[in-house]
């Protein structure tokens, strides 16, 4: 457990996209409790939010030269060693 552990590397990039993506949600949620939004405001709010969940998402599963980010919570699956048989 401790060799995995020292393995894992901080990544500037994936701290600045879960801060994004965490000041994004709480700023529209922020917005909506405040005042009353229209249909158009809380669409274009909610879009934001996801588009920033959306990198640090495409950060975690390609972002370092396509391949896993390092530093995740938790390790991606990698592929089987065996091929699945084919269900016919």
């Amino acid at each position: 457990m401790a060799a995995l552990m020292t393995q894992i590397t901080g990544c500037e990039e994936l701290e600045r996209y879960k801060r994004d993506a965490v000041s994004a949600l709480g700023e529209g949620k922020r917005i909506r409790l405040a005042r009353d939004v229209s249909f158009q405001e809380d669409a274009a709010l909610s879009l934001e939010g996801h588009r920033k969940v959306h990198a640090l998402i495409k950060h975690l599963l390609v972002g370092h030269e396509g391949r896993p980010c390092p530093a995740g919570d938790r390790p991606i699956v990698s592929p089987t060693k065996f091929p699945r048989k084919r269900l016919r």
